[in-house]
């Protein structure tokens, strides 16, 4: 009887722990930081990282030193290797622009700042575009020094991001959908649309534990994975982007 009850304890034990593991909510996770831990699953080597963001500066119609001033805060914000800054700009009676390309060590940024008026309305817009080459880790310390550098908001600004990889050969088909089940299952993320053909395979998910979103078809959409096959350099490219990948592929 000693015997049948402490079994029944120990059943109960193991059931609380259980219970308790299956309703502990998944690690919340920032766009980046979950790139990061999928990319990571796949076992990829990185090609290159990006991140993106725009936002709205002001509702007014700057003029060309305007603009100047404020490209030139965001620049310094950044201190990137003074030598290699390049820019261009453009003026006309509705739009005034400036665009920069800056470099600082391993990341390429591209800033643009443009000012236009419509009907005697202005808006100042600012979009910053970064390229990490051959790393990603850098990914999530970037978006700090975007929101650094911008001077805004953080929920006032809207990012993208994009890690690139690649596999010797052609993956086998198996093969492939096992890196791709495994990089939506580290953050979480559950398949809403896909496509696939003989040489490209695309999907189109949703993690609860990830910030952000939009809507395709009705269905929430905050991770997109694709997967090609190079002949030209006989490599699979992998990218994996949030909340989709901003490039063709």
């Amino acid at each position: 009887m000693r015997k049948k009850i402490l079994l029944l304890i120990v059943c109960a034990l193991f059931s609380v722990g259980s219970f308790e593991a299956a309703e502990k909510p998944f690690e919340a996770l920032t766009e980046e930081e979950a790139l990061v831990t999928s990319f990571r699953s796949t076992g990829a080597d990185v090609l290159e990282s990006t991140i993106s963001c725009w936002t709205k500066l002001n509702d007014k119609f700057l003029d060309i030193e305007q603009i100047e001033a404020e490209m030139n805060r965001i620049v310094r914000r950044i201190e990137p290797d003074k030598v290699t800054v390049v820019k261009n700009d453009e003026s006309d009676s509705g739009l005034n622009k400036i665009v920069v390309s800056c470099f600082k060590g391993n990341r390429t940024y591209s800033i643009a700042i443009e000012s236009i008026k419509q009907e005697g309305i202005g808006e100042t817009y600012a979009v910053i575009d970064v390229s990490i080459d051959r790393s990603y880790q850098e990914l999530i310390a970037e978006r700090r020094n975007i929101i650094d550098a911008m001077q805004r908001p953080e929920g006032s600004m809207n990012f993208s991001s994009c890690i690139i990889g690649t596999y010797k050969g052609r993956l086998d088909e198996k093969v492939a959908d096992k890196k791709s089940r495994m990089a939506l299952q580290s953050i979480n993320a559950r398949e809403v649309e896909g496509m696939e053909n003989e040489e490209l395979k695309s999907i189109s998910a949703f993690s609860s534990s990830v910030g952000g979103h939009v809507v395709s078809d009705e269905a929430k959409v905050n991770v997109q994975l694709a997967m090609r096959y190079s002949s030209y350099d006989d490599r699979t490219y992998i990218w994996i982007g949030t909340p989709l990948i901003p490039m063709g592929y």
